[in-house]
């Protein structure tokens, strides 16, 4: 696995994710989703997402992306997230 390339796919990804507006992420908890994407090199790296509550009180919102290869990345997957606030601004950017 190129952990740059994996980079690169989950943040290409988290990208559609980030597109979306607090509503629309709240209606994504609880659904989380997982499905295959191909490299520039030509291999398949698996990405799994979940959305969840970052921070309850605050209602902060997470989106998380953790992409794996295979074998041991499966255990230790390269991950990517955001933090949504309810006014559509990101924490930490």
């Amino acid at each position: 696995m190129d952990r740059r390339q994996a980079v690169e796919i989950g943040k290409r990804e988290l990208a559609s994710y980030r597109a979306l507006s607090y509503e629309e992420l709240v209606a994504s908890i609880g659904n989380d989703g997982g499905f295959e994407r191909g490299s520039e090199a030509g291999e398949d790296y698996q990405v799994e997402f979940e959305c969840f509550w970052d921070d309850r009180e605050n209602k902060n919102i997470r989106v998380s992306a953790a992409i794996s290869y295979s074998g041991w990345t499966d255990f230790l997957p390269v991950s990517t997230d955001f933090i949504m606030t309810p006014d559509g601004s990101f924490i930490g950017e």
